[in-house]
């Protein structure tokens, strides 16, 4: 089994899931928690090869949840949030290309 077990695709999504601005984003659901789930050392490792990408993700603390951050990906702002209780990895943007094309890049580092 991979790092994730779902990986949706891209579609039409208010920012929060059921509020916010309207756009697009996408989910990467692991059957890991907490401590173990794979989203930080995920973002890291995507972090370092696309420096372009801007990533910063606020200090390590454990047991931390409800992370957030933002990326530039092809000019544009990606909202980056992770739940590790849930895990779940949410990516969002009010540009579809933008997140399309992120999702493409990120699926290496998430197998």
């Amino acid at each position: 089994m991979g790092t994730y077990t779902k990986i949706d695709e891209v579609t039409a999504s208010p920012q929060y899931g059921n509020t916010g601005s309207d756009g697009w984003g996408f989910h990467l659901w692991s059957n890991l928690l907490d401590d173990e789930a794979p989203h930080r050392l995920v973002l890291e490792r995507f972090a370092e090869a696309y420096p372009q990408a801007s990533i910063i993700l606020p200090p390590y603390e454990r047991y931390e949840d409800y992370v957030e951050c933002y990326a530039r990906w092809n000019s544009a702002s990606v909202w980056i949030y992770y739940e590790t209780i849930l895990s779940s990895l949410w990516l969002w943007s009010e540009d579809r290309q933008a997140v399309v094309a992120m999702r493409t890049a990120l699926l290496p580092f998430a197998a």
